[in-house]
């Protein structure tokens, strides 16, 4: 008759196994100083556009331009605070937008009676994105 395993290998790799299982959380990357990520980002309605600005680093406005994404909701029935915002569609702009310390750039297609999210990426060398930056909602009566 054969002997099993040891008592003590069999523990070892069931501590193992159940150590090893289950989600870890999502892939991310690390925040650096040098991440591209758009910082202050605000938003304002004249009227008739918004505007949105907000900085960059400088190294960063040598970039393709930026991404703003965007979503809209009834001003009678906004999201909660905190609760993810599922945008409907971005917008992109080039090299134009970008100045000596961040970007400005105009959204005209706004419909009035609504609340707009927004949140602006930077496009890097070859299509890249860069990280999403701060959600800013701007009201338009």
């Amino acid at each position: 008759m054969r002997p099993g395993l040891p008592l003590s290998v069999l523990f070892l790799w069931l501590c193992l196994a159940l150590i090893s299982c289950g989600k870890k959380g999502d892939p991310f990357l690390p925040a650096t100083q040098g991440d591209g990520r758009v910082t202050g980002l605000k938003g304002e309605w004249n009227g008739e556009y918004v505007l949105l600005t907000g900085r960059t680093r400088e190294a960063m406005r040598e970039g393709a331009g930026i991404r703003a994404y965007y979503a809209a909701y009834p001003l009678d029935q906004p999201p909660c605070e905190g609760c993810p915002i599922e945008y409907q569609g971005y917008e992109s702009f080039g090299r134009e937008v970008m100045g000596k310390s961040g970007f400005s750039c105009r959204i005209t297609e706004i419909q009035t009676g609504n609340i707009y999210f927004f949140e602006v990426r930077i496009i890097g060398p070859g299509g890249s994105l860069g990280p999403p930056s701060n959600r800013v909602g701007v009201e338009v009566p």
